[in-house]
């Protein structure tokens, strides 16, 4: 793409701020949905899913711009680098995060702190029984260690076959399955279980020009995709039909599609026409992966234990300026952790 290497790629730092905001957006509304369910009315319960849903882009756009930048053939990544900073990175995170929350827990619903609570930590980091968002740290940690076999995929396989690669993906993981919905249960299977190596794929695709989404395209994706789980997330909750739940779950070929439209409308975002402004989205992409782990901490301070209730206390207007607030928050505490000797190489 003309960049030399370990130059910033702005826009794709658009897309990681974008996506740690829609995750921010997503676990407040989620949360507090599921702390003050009993005071909802029909209406804020439904607008409530809609957002949800319609959030479930963020993670797997996290996915994209990693395979965007390390399934790049021009980009080595040797085991010993995958094994000593990537994996390690992640091991040290989990750890770290996997006790902060234990005694942030332990503290806040006044537990008897011993030696017996405090171990608990290392069986909820060994079990990910630890709070929910660390799950895709332990999924990063297992594309990592097939990533030198990814890479091989996406440097020697044709536009034609890593296209073939990603039908086969979407067909197996996330159309098929929709058929579970009417019971249905397709006998034909592909020996791999989850969908995430789509979208790292994909993320390679899109970025180095192998799968091309023009502008108008990629607006049609995102639209028709969002529109699509707006109006089914009404179906589902007007019916009752709970297995309608897998059409905004990450294999969901809607989740899959909005995700590409978004990352492929990032992707028109055109280098250095506001430096200014890159400069400031590089420092929140810098930030991002402390923000996406610190700020479920104020997510449950303020829904759980602050008994704030968004709903009836400013409703869109309180909303807003909860997230707003947990993510700059969270940015400005990632800012200045990352400011301490070594714990920069882990936020």
């Amino acid at each position: 793409m003309g960049k030399q290497a370990g130059e910033r790629i702005y826009r794709l730092s658009y897309l990681r701020v974008a996506a740690c905001l829609a995750i921010v957006t997503l676990h407040t509304v989620y949360g507090a949905n599921v702390y003050f369910q009993d005071t909802l009315s029909a209406s804020q319960n439904l607008i409530s899913r809609m957002v949800e849903n319609c959030m479930m882009w963020a993670v797997p756009s996290f996915l994209m711009v990693t395979g965007a930048l390390l399934l790049d053939p021009k980009k080595e990544i040797p085991l010993k680098k995958i094994f000593g900073k990537y994996i390690a990175r992640m091991l040290a995170a989990l750890l770290i995060f996997t006790m902060v929350f234990r005694v942030f827990d332990m503290v806040m619903d006044k537990e008897p702190v011993d030696a017996a609570s405090v171990l608990q930590g290392f069986t909820e980091f060994f079990t990910d029984m630890s709070w929910g968002h660390l799950w895709y740290l332990y999924l990063l940690i297992g594309l990592y260690l097939l990533l030198p076999f990814y890479k091989k995929i996406a440097a020697h396989s044709t536009s034609g076959e890593l296209k073939y690669l990603l039908a086969v993906y979407a067909v197996f993981l996330s159309l098929l399955p929709l058929l579970g919905m009417w019971g249905i249960e397709c006998g034909f299977y592909i020996c791999v279980s989850l969908i995430y190596p789509l979208y790292l794929f994909c993320g390679h695709m899109l970025h180095a020009g192998k799968l091309r989404v023009g502008k108008a395209a990629a607006w049609c994706l995102v639209i028709i995709t969002t529109s699509l789980i707006v109006y089914l997330t009404k179906v589902r909750w007007d019916t009752g039909f709970e297995a309608m739940d897998q059409l905004w779950g990450y294999s969901s070929i809607l989740v899959v599609l909005q995700t590409a439209g978004v990352f492929a409308l990032l992707e028109t975002l055109p280098e250095g026409r506001l430096p200014r402004l890159n400069v400031v989205m590089g420092k929140l992409d810098a930030c991002s992966f402390g923000t996406y782990l610190i700020h479920m901490i104020f997510v449950r301070l303020i829904l759980r234990y602050g008994n704030f209730n968004p709903y009836e206390n400013g409703g869109v207007a309180a909303f807003i300026a909860l997230i707003g607030g947990i993510f700059i928050v969270s940015f400005a505490i990632t800012w200045i952790l990352r400011k301490i000797p070594g714990v920069g190489k882990v936020l």
